[in-house]
């Protein structure tokens, strides 16, 4: 049974050459295949006509020439998707640009600056139109399904945060007060303590769940960071005086400054936490180093390790062989990792214990 016609689109071709113009519009009209309706095409030919259009009209799609007389290169596109990020009602709008040189570079640039797709003029034809249009509004609405999906966690976070926070507080202020009322009396504060202890951990979880909800969504900004100093940095928040830390890894990373300190931190916890083995007991302490490993890094402890048959299972929620662990430590770890577009695993380390390797991770630097 033969596909039903698609509606068509409503696109806006920002070319300022007249030819070209022409020739896409023939394109689209006689070249695509049969299920796919020729788009309603608006052609304009400067930067300043199109956010008029766009102002005044609604469309599915722009078609973006990077060699406009009144803008050239990547700022053209900037330019465009500046102003309509600026506005509710058009962001976010797919962009697909057309451009007469073939220039790698740019090509990576137009899609780092939010480009659907980048199409060489020279080349075009009906088939490969119809493809990036396509492409570029199943991707289009993949994104926005997604963002829709992020917004509704925030909103789930946040009314967590709130509605359990509170009530722990509360709980938490009218213990403290039971145990200072007790102080210095026979009474036992005993129950009171490990209700407080309760508490606290519920807290703990909470922190977690949270920062699960929130970490684990794509990274879109990426900021360069000096590993070193962002690793000490990270271990000064964990607290373990009895432990050291070896950092033999340098140069920079591209990534979420606050995410990528959360997984070192959750790391350098880990191996803290799980440092007691036999008549080693935590406050014996663990040394930690840090390494390079292809183009990534490792984070590996000289404690008991992961048993082999276990090494899968650690990165799930709940895993933990601390009593007093929430048991989402690791799994934010990956969350974070996978957030990225990394890659975490677990193995042994040189001296027995554990060695958690992030790759992936295109690192500067030795």
């Amino acid at each position: 049974m033969p596909s039903e016609p698609e509606e068509p689109l409503d696109v806006l071709l920002v070319e300022d050459n007249d030819g070209d113009a022409q020739l896409i519009r023939h394109h689209l009209r006689v070249d695509t295949s049969s299920v796919f309706q020729p788009p309603n095409l608006t052609h304009v030919e400067s930067l300043p006509a199109a956010v008029d259009r766009l102002a005044a009209s609604t469309y599915d799609l722009v078609l973006l020439d990077l060699g406009l007389a009144d803008s050239q290169g990547i700022e053209t596109l900037e330019r465009l998707t500046e102003r309509i990020e600026a506005d509710d009602d058009l962001a976010p709008l797919p962009v697909v640009v057309l451009t007469g040189l073939s220039d790698d570079e740019t090509a990576l640039q137009a899609i780092q600056a939010g480009a659907q797709d980048y199409l060489l003029k020279n080349n075009l034809d009906g088939a490969l139109l119809e493809r990036a249009i396509r492409y570029a509004m199943e991707r289009h609405r993949q994104e926005r399904r997604l963002k829709r999906q992020n917004e509704r966690l925030e909103r789930f976070a946040s009314i967590v945060s709130h509605d359990l926070r509170n009530p722990l507080n509360v709980a938490q202020g009218r213990l403290s007060h039971e145990m200072g009322r007790r102080e210095g009396t026979d009474v036992s504060t005993e129950h009171v303590a490990e209700a407080v202890d309760a508490i606290d951990r519920m807290e703990e979880l909470v922190d977690d769940l949270l920062t699960l909800a929130r970490d684990g969504r794509t990274v879109d900004e990426f900021e360069t960071i000096d590993l070193a100093s962002h690793l000490r940095s990270a271990w000064e928040n964990v607290a373990a005086p009895a432990s050291e830390l070896h950092v033999d890894v340098s140069g920079t990373a591209a990534a979420d400054p606050g995410r990528l300190t959360q997984l070192f931190e959750n790391l350098f916890r880990n191996s803290v936490e799980h440092s007691s083995t036999g008549s080693r007991t935590e406050s014996d302490g663990v040394t930690i180093t840090v390494g390079r490993v292809g183009d990534g890094l490792y984070v590996a402890d000289d404690g008991p390790g992961i048993p082999e048959d276990e090494r899968d299972d650690v990165f799930e929620a709940g895993y933990s062989t601390n009593a007093d662990g929430t048991g989402f430590g690791l799994e934010i770890v990956r969350e974070i990792a996978d957030a990225h577009g990394w890659t975490v695993g677990v193995t042994e380390s040189a001296a027995g214990g554990a060695r958690f390797e992030i790759t992936g991770m295109g690192l500067d630097g030795e």
